[in-house]
């Protein structure tokens, strides 16, 4: 009995949890009822009644499936969803991604009270051995030539590495669909000048995994108002970032470009008034990704920065330009604590280099780092806490700021699909 009991546990000790990942899957047979037969079975974890989803990195294409039925090295999947048929085939190679149960619809939960009914195939007949069983044949040529090394590989294979890059009808395809989030934050404190604040903004960008775009706005009001003198004190901050990205130029290499815009208003002072920073080209490292970190990734990109600061000169303000080229050095991580919690952060650095004299300020460093802990609400609706350091040279020798400012923030964060 109690030898019965361990194997028990020990066979769901070993089923497919959410977020564990299996690559390499391979698609062997397509059955009637959405039904197909995968190259993975009980020796890599799967058992009957899992729920997972099959992913296909570079096409986008994405469902989800019940296992019917598993053995050794085989299993059978009931696919009740698939948004991308197109991609569907038995040429590529997906990743199988472990899904709680408590996703699975109640329409489709009915599959897992009984065994789903389904042919299975035939075993197909053994080759015959023919007279000398021991003899191994091979279909390459005694001689290869040139024509014989280029046909074989097809017009595709010969493009250009961007012209493979650029898929026009991938990049149409990609951008079709577009995730939106809203989020307010009904309290921010941050210690630059000790106000509490209002921030607000949007984020856009779709899920696509060969072409990403990104599109993000935000700002910051704050309203003081001294009590005896009944003086009034307002500050403004306004942040914008577009982001463009061919994911997976390499397996483990993207482009990335993007421009950014930031300013920052103190009464009648911005510091900075406007401030541009535009990247033409740059790549991203992926260094690592399970089922539980979504990504780690590392960033350069060389940055055109344009800014603007406003200066006090014998009780008038003056605007202080200045132009040059920052390396900007990001390093990006997310992580899945459950089904509900994760958190990220995005460290940037960014040193600046000067155009005339070449010479790298160690000092000016334009740093910032964004840490965020997400909770999953509802499907679409989202809990944030916000916490955003930065530091900034300027703010102290041209405005006599502090260098330094903390920004604390909770969020409500809604996202929806255009």
């Amino acid at each position: 009995m109690w030898i019965i009991l361990g194997l028990f546990f020990c066979l769901s000790a070993n089923a497919l949890e959410s977020f564990d990942r299996l690559a390499n899957i391979k698609i062997l047979k397509v059955l009637p009822n959405n039904v197909v037969m995968l190259n993975r079975g009980l020796e890599d974890g799967i058992r009957r009644n899992d729920h997972a989803k099959i992913s296909h990195e570079l096409n986008g294409y994405s469902s989800r499936a019940i296992c019917l039925k598993a053995s050794s090295d085989l299993s059978y999947w009931k696919i009740y969803r698939v948004p991308h048929s197109e991609v569907f085939s038995m040429d590529n190679e997906y990743v199988l991604t472990g899904i709680g149960d408590k996703e699975i619809p109640q329409r489709v939960s009915l599959w897992m009270e009984k065994e789903g009914q389904f042919q299975e195939p035939e075993e197909t007949s053994k080759k015959e051995l023919g007279s000398d069983p021991f003899k191994i044949s091979t279909d390459l040529p005694e001689k290869l030539t040139e024509r014989d090394l280029i046909e074989p590989v097809g017009l595709d294979r010969r493009k250009l590495y961007v012209e493979q890059a650029w898929n026009q009808e991938q990049f149409k395809k990609d951008l079709s669909t577009y995730n939106l989030s809203l989020f307010a934050s009904p309290f921010m404190r941050q210690s630059i000048n000790q106000a509490e604040s209002l921030r607000y903004g949007f984020k856009g960008g779709n899920l696509a995994s060969k072409y990403r775009l990104l599109t993000q706005f935000e700002q910051q009001q704050t309203q003081i108002k001294n009590p005896v003198t009944k003086e009034v004190v307002r500050t403004r901050g306004t942040n914008g970032q577009v982001q463009f990205v061919i994911h997976h130029l390499t397996p483990s290499l993207s482009s990335l470009s993007l421009i950014n815009y930031n300013s920052q208003k103190f009464s009648d002072l911005g510091t900075p008034s406007s401030h541009w920073q535009v990247g033409v080209l740059g790549f991203t490292w992926h260094m690592y990704d399970s089922k539980t970190w979504e990504y780690m990734d590392f960033s350069y990109i060389p940055l055109y920065d344009v800014r603007k600061t406003d200066v006090i000169k014998n009780g008038q303000i003056s605007e202080y330009p200045k132009s040059g080229l920052r390396h900007g050095l990001r390093f990006g991580m997310k992580s899945r604590i459950n089904e509900r919690v994760a958190f990220e952060n995005m460290l940037w650095v960014r040193p600046y280099q000067d155009l005339a004299s070449w010479m790298i300020e160690t000092d000016n460093l334009n740093l910032a780092n964004d840490l965020k802990f997400i909770v999953s609400l509802t499907e679409n609706l989202f809990f944030d806490y916000n916490l955003i350091y930065q530091k900034d040279k300027i703010w102290k020798t041209k405005s006599g700021l502090p260098d330094s400012n903390t920004i604390n923030s909770l969020n409500l964060r809604y996202d929806f699909s255009l």
